[in-house]
């Protein structure tokens, strides 16, 4: 089958002989279906690249581009494959937007306000990446220098409702001490920077800021944290690996983005957020965190070459 990363999935490249293109199947045949975008860009992938194998689709909301780079980190640290594509995309649609505004997510004023005083909500946003993964021995052969490497992982649910984040963020520390345990820094010591979930909604935002507390206790007031959904909007499936994006930016750039729209302190939420303008900084490491509707938890270290 055809390999290729679309609205939130891994794939497995795989070199093939080219093939005769088949076309894309009438819209009508795939609407509905969890994989639609993924089957459509298996086809041009497939047909454009030469990369065949294993498709997935990954559709666990908000962690759902995060939960396929760690999938695809998962298949190349095992040996299975030495390459993979992961990407996720959002379009906002008209029936995602009523739902979220009748659950009363959506900001009152237009302004998201993550972490800070009066924030009052979320907004979506349009928005894609896609990033290639490789073992580093892969990337030794082709002359390669990796941009960044992905030293640890972790996901964690929950349990505790279906749309609403453990109020002492329990799921996400799990996930983040997972990650931070494989990176070999159980303390976050070596933490320059996280790119957090950061909706901007009451619920979040002060889980969240417990969350990284409970999961670098000696660490976490002095390490920077900003979320940049009030720049992007909330990506939805595709957050994960847009963030991932702007996480392995920070590290290459040395620049921090900023918690844009920050209007002040909130008790619940006393971390340092990089308000409202981007950070000169050097980090070596960055962990990104993201959350998502039944309770999913995600995290991923970066550390620059």
């Amino acid at each position: 089958g055809s390999v290729v990363a679309g609205r939130a999935h891994a794939a497995e490249p795989r070199m093939s002989q080219p093939r005769a293109s088949v076309g894309a199947p009438p819209a009508t045949e795939l609407k509905g279906l969890a994989d639609a975008v993924p089957a459509q860009l298996a086809e041009v992938l497939a047909g454009d690249l030469g990369l065949t194998g294993s498709r997935l689709a990954f559709t666990n909301a908000c962690v759902a581009s995060a939960a396929a780079i760690i999938h695809g980190c998962r298949l190349i640290s095992s040996g299975r494959v030495e390459t993979v594509v992961c990407a996720g995309g959002y379009l906002v649609e008209e029936e995602t937007f009523g739902k979220f505004d009748s659950g009363r997510a959506l900001s009152r004023d237009g302004m998201v306000r993550p972490f800070s005083a009066g924030r009052s909500g979320l907004l979506l946003g349009d928005g894609v990446a896609a990033v290639v993964l490789e073992s580093a021995g892969h990337a030794r052969r082709r002359g390669a220098r990796p941009l960044v490497s992905v030293v640890g992982w972790g996901a964690a649910t929950d349990a505790h409702h279906i749309a609403q984040p453990h109020p002492e963020g329990a799921g996400l520390a799990r996930a983040a001490r997972q990650a931070m345990r494989q990176a070999g820094d159980p303390d976050g010591a070596t933490l320059g920077y996280v790119n957090a979930h950061g909706t901007g909604t009451r619920y979040n935002d002060g889980a969240e800021t417990r969350g990284l507390r409970a999961a670098f206790p000696k660490h976490a007031e002095s390490i920077p944290v900003s979320s940049t959904k009030s720049t992007t909007g909330h990506l939805l499936e595709a957050a994960g690996v847009v963030e991932f994006v702007i996480t392995m930016l920070a590290l290459l750039d040395g620049v921090l983005p900023p918690t844009a729209g920050y209007a002040g302190p909130d008790p619940e939420c006393d971390l340092d957020y990089v308000p409202n303008e981007p950070r000169p900084a050097d980090p070596h490491r960055a962990l990104t965190v993201n959350a998502a509707f039944g309770g999913a938890n995600t995290a991923l270290v970066l550390e620059r070459p």
